[in-house]
């Protein structure tokens, strides 16, 4: 009766190795699945534009205009972490930096589809308006950029990507109406806010607070004007899989050179990225680093680097990530639409 002790003791002892090994195993098995908070970023790709838009009018390029984008993957399990933390070329953030503090990531989903949407419709607006062509542009909401923080409303239900159609029993189509409904209300007035939040409808009663400077009353969040943009040629994006607006210079470029028939490419592969607004201002970037690199894979001759004088923040890091990783795109400098399509009809045709 007394030697069941000793008996496990020999037992473990015998077999102390296919328990460590079936030890470390469970240990591996729970790391592999446990997600942690963070996001990775790295190289994405770098592909054809003009696969992607269709425009209703034909034209053969001997090169490519490519679009550039940047790799990223959420709650990652910790085996991915640290060969992020020691990969030179990628990145790891916090969920909160990586989203901006949006409310959840699913709001985070809605905000970077609304920004792709909205650099379509840019795009449009860009390249009619360079090309001189007449484009029909209708304001359709508002659209919640970011909550303040001492806005109310995200404790009551609204969501960054939120698009704002109705106030009250009001229809609102543009930031001015909405400003213009809440003019006379006072701090702690509630009001009710509906439209689209992705595919699906939402409603939300959303307290009223004081804004800084001007002391005006208001929701407290950054807004932009929702437009619905309809060319009279049949254009069509298929950018559906990708998100964010930095497409949005490659896909006005892409545009010009369908509607005029005129091969801007001459012949080479013209990578890049960039904001496009609806005046053709090129905006800047977040990853232009992950860009060239997928550039460079490619094979890019060109990059149109997005460059802004009083901050010039992309330019500067496009030039160390060439010269740090011995990358072969030669570097251009874009603040408008204008330039980007100067300097491609400029370019020698490619022997």
């Amino acid at each position: 009766m007394n030697t069941a002790k000793p008996n496990n003791k020999r037992w473990i002892r015998r077999n102390w190795l296919p328990l460590l090994i079936g030890f470390l195993f469970l240990l591996f098995v729970v790391a592999y699945l446990k997600p942690w908070p963070y996001m990775l970023y790295g190289p994405g790709s770098a592909e054809s534009v003009h696969t992607r838009v269709e425009t209703g009018h034909k034209l053969e390029e001997k090169g490519a205009l490519l679009f550039t984008t940047v790799s990223t993957y959420s709650n990652p399990n910790i085996f991915d972490i640290i060969y992020a933390r020691i990969n030179p070329k990628m990145e790891v953030k916090s969920v909160e930096a990586a989203t901006g503090g949006a409310t959840n990531m699913k709001a985070y989903r809605n905000l970077l589809a609304w920004m792709r949407d909205s650099s379509e419709e840019n795009a449009l607006l860009a390249a009619y308006t360079a090309m001189n062509k007449p484009i029909d542009v209708k304001e359709k909401g508002v659209i919640v950029y970011a909550l303040l923080p001492e806005s109310k409303a995200r404790e009551s239900g609204l969501q960054e990507g939120d698009i704002i159609t109705q106030v009250d029993s009001t229809p609102i189509s543009n930031a001015k109406e909405l400003s213009g409904y809440l003019t006379g209300k006072k701090a702690g007035d509630k009001v009710t806010v509906s439209g689209t939040r992705g595919e699906e409808k939402f409603e939300a009663t959303v307290p009223l607070i004081t804004m800084n400077p001007g002391s005006r009353t208001g929701i407290g969040f950054q807004n932009e004007t929702v437009l619905k943009v309809t060319p009279p040629d049949p254009v069509k994006f298929d950018f559906a899989d990708t998100g964010g607006p930095s497409a949005g210079l490659m896909m006005t470029l892409e545009i010009i050179a369908q509607l005029t028939g005129e091969d801007l490419t001459r012949g080479y592969q013209i990578a890049g990225t960039g904001t496009i607004s609806a005046e053709g201002a090129v905006g800047q970037i977040g990853g232009i680093n992950y860009k060239l690199i997928a550039a460079d894979r490619e094979k890019a001759d060109y990059f149109l680097v997005p460059y802004n004088k009083n901050d010039p923040s992309n330019w500067v890091l496009a030039e160390k990530t060439v010269k740090d990783l011995k990358l072969s795109p030669k570097l251009v400098q874009v603040s408008t639409l204008k330039e980007a399509v100067d300097f491609l009809k400029k370019l020698e045709p490619k022997k």
